[in-house]
C-alpha cells in the first residue's frame, strides 16, 4: 500500500490531505482519537516516514531542519481538543492535546478554577506544544514551572505502542518517563493527553507599582523577595526609556526603574507577598508610585488591552547573577553603536528571568547577531536555547524508543 492509502485506512480519507509546513511537502493527518494516533505511527513506522506533530500554530519547525528526502506525514492535534475528566475534589484536569491553554482556562473559569498564573502568550499554544517544546517561559514565580504540573501523560511511541504514566501519589524514586516526554519536542514519543494539576482562582488580586533609584536595585529586589518566598503572580522591570515608552511619556530621573508586580490568592496571602515585595523594594532605595501604572500593565498582560509598543528586537535569557551584566552589555554596546537600546525585564522565577530588549533604530541597520554575541559574553542566552549536557542520553534514549528515527527528525539533534 502507498502512504497515502495507509494514512487513510488509520484515520479516514477526510482527515488526510497534501499540505507544505516548514516549507517541506507531507501528507497532512488529523487523527481523532489517541488510537488513531497510534495506528499512523505504527504504519508510518513500517513505512520509516518521518512524523512531525503540529499543534495550534499549524507549524513544525522540525520539518524545515531535517534536510533529508523520506516521506513525512504531519499529525495535527486539532482533533484532539476534548477535555477527557475534571476531579474538582483532586483540582486534576486530564485533557487531550489539542486543546490550547486558553480554551483549557475559559472551561475552568466558570467553575472557579484556573490553570494558574502563566503568561497569556504560553497559554495560547496547545497544551501538547506547551508541555512537549522546550522553551523558557513556561514558567510563574507562583506556580513554578509549567511541567510541574503534569500529573501524568499518555504518549505513542516510535513502534505504535501507546504509555500511561501514572497518576498517584509518589511511594519511591526511579526514573520518571513523564519528565523524559515533558521538553522532548516529540522525539521521545507524541503526547496525546495530560492530566495537569490546577488551581482554585484567586479570591484576591492586587497589584502594586515601585520605583527604584536603578535597574540593579530593581532586580536586586524581585530576588530578595523571591529568597523571602514570595509567590507573585507577575513582576516585570521597565528601565528608564521603556518605562516611558509602556506609559505614556511617564518620566523618571535617569537610571531609575519603574517595577510593576501583581500578587494573589486568599485575601490575607496575597498582601502579605505584596508586603514582601514592597519590603524588598524599600530595602533597595525605592519606593510606591501610583498603583494605576501597575493597574494598566496587568490589563495588557491579561485582559488583552493593546500595549502600545512594537515588539522587542531582541529576547535574551539570564541566571539571577547575570541579568544586570546583560542589561548593561547590551546597553553599552547598543550605546557604542549609536543605537538607543532600552529594556523590560519579566518571567522572573528562582532560576532566572527573560530580558526583552528593544532596539532603536531601523531593523536594517542593526546587526543583531553581533548584540546577540555580547549579550552571550556577558552570560545570558538566546530565548530558545538548549543546554547540550543531556544529549548523550537524549541520543541514546532516543536510539532505544526509536531506531528508525521517524519521531520528528530535525529536533533536538
Amino acid at each position: 500500500m502507498s502512504l497515502r492509502s495507509e494514512m487513510i485506512a488509520a484515520v479516514g480519507e477526510d482527515h488526510v490531505v497534501d499540505g507544505v509546513i516548514g516549507e517541506r511537502a507531507g501528507l497532512v493527518i488529523t487523527p481523532g482519537s489517541a488510537a488513531e494516533v497510534a495506528e499512523v505511527i505504527r504504519r508510518a513506522n513500517a513505512l520509516r516516514v518521518a512524523v512531525h506533530p503540529v499543534g495550534a500554530g499549524g507549524q513544525s519547525v522540525a520539518a524545515g531542519r531535517d534536510r533529508s528526502e523520506r516521506e513525512r506525514v504531519f499529525v495535527s492535534t486539532k482533533r484532539l481538543d476534548q477535555v477527557l475528566q475534571l476531579d474538582e475534589q483532586s483540582l486534576l484536569v486530564h485533557a487531550q492535546v489539542g486543546i490550547t491553554g486558553l480554551d483549557l482556562e475559559r472551561i475552568l473559569a466558570p467553575r472557579g478554577l484556573s490553570i494558574g498564573d502563566y503568561p497569556p502568550v504560553v497559554l495560547t499554544s496547545s497544551l501538547g506544544g506547551i508541555i512537549a517544546v522546550r522553551t523558557p517561559g513556561k514558567s510563574s514565580a507562583r506556580h513554578g514551572f509549567f511541567e510541574e504540573a503534569v500529573a501524568g501523560v499518555s504518549a505513542v511511541l516510535a513502534d505504535g505502542r501507546t504509555v500511561h504514566t501514572r497518576v498517584a501519589p509518589r511511594r519511591s524514586t526511579g526514573p520518571d518517563l513523564s519528565r523524559a516526554l515533558c521538553g522532548s519536542e516529540g522525539t521521545i514519543g507524541f503526547i496525546t493527553s495530560a492530566v495537569l494539576r490546577i488551581h482554585k482562582k484567586p479570591e484576591a488580586r492586587l497589584v502594586a507599582a515601585y520605583v527604584l533609584p536603578s535597574i540593579d536595585a530593581a532586580i536586586n529586589a524581585v530576588y530578595l523577595a523571591l529568597r523571602e518566598e514570595a509567590a507573585p503572580s507577575g513582576l516585570r522591570i521597565y528601565d528608564t526609556i521603556e518605562a516611558s515608552r509602556h506609559f505614556d511619556g511617564l518620566r523618571l530621573d535617569p537610571g531609575e526603574a519603574l517595577m510593576c508586580a501583581g500578587t494573589a490568592g486568599p485575601t490575607d496571602l496575597a498582601a502579605c507577598d505584596r508586603d514582601l515585595i514592597t519590603s524588598a523594594v524599600i530595602a533597595e532605595g525605592g519606593r510606591e508610585t501610583d498603583h494605576a501604572l501597575a493597574d494598566l500593565w496587568w490589563r495588557r498582560l491579561h485582559a488583552g488591552e493593546p500595549t502600545p509598543v512594537a515588539a522587542p528586537a531582541l529576547q535574551i535569557m539570564g541566571t539571577p547573577t547575570k541579568l544586570r551584566a546583560v542589561y548593561h552589555a547590551v546597553v553599552a554596546e547598543a550605546a557604542r553603536l549609536g543605537i538607543v537600546a532600552s529594556a523590560h525585564i519579566s518571567r522572573f522565577d528562582p532560576d532566572g528571568g527573560l530580558v526583552f530588549f528593544t532596539l532603536g533604530a531601523e531593523p536594517h541597520m542593526i546587526d543583531v547577531a553581533h548584540i546577540e554575541q555580547v549579550a552571550e559574553a556577558a552570560g545570558g542566552w538566546l530565548l530558545g536555547a538548549r543546554t547540550t549536557k543531556l544529549d548523550g542520553y537524549l541520543r541514546a534514549l532516543r536510539a532505544e524508543l526509536d531506531p528508525h528515527g521517524i519521531m520528528n527528525p530535525g529536533t533536538l539533534a
